[in-house]
């Protein structure tokens, strides 16, 4: 199992990476497809239980703040509170990532962002 986190997390971090690089160049295609690897990602992590859990947590604190916005996103769910204060925390940065995080942490204050 712990081999298997581990590629999740690789492949997460990875894609993450990519989705905040092009969102930087506004490149809405590699956007596009980097967030559908996401979305394959995240129910394998989910699957893992605790330790999907944990990796996610982990991924908070990522230094790269693309991935630690996602991975607050994908945390909201089992760990609200420290997924909202890092999605807070970027949120007081400028560009398009910490945006992200801005309207992601309001939207789901609002109950207007659903998390498949």
């Amino acid at each position: 199992m712990n081999d298997q986190i581990d590629a999740l997390e690789s492949q997460y971090r990875k894609c993450a990476e990519a989705f905040g690089a092009a969102s930087v160049r506004g490149d809405a295609r590699a956007k596009n497809r980097n967030f559908d690897k996401l979305a394959a990602i995240r129910p394998k992590l989910r699957a893992c239980g605790e330790q999907g859990q944990a990796t996610l947590r982990r991924l908070m604190k990522d230094r790269s703040d693309a991935v630690a916005t996602w991975a607050a996103t994908d945390s909201l769910l089992f760990a609200e509170a420290e997924a909202l204060e890092v999605l807070d925390t970027i949120a007081k940065k400028y560009g398009p990532i910490p945006f992200s995080a801005m309207m992601t942490a309001k939207q789901w204050r609002a109950g207007e962002l659903k998390i498949r």
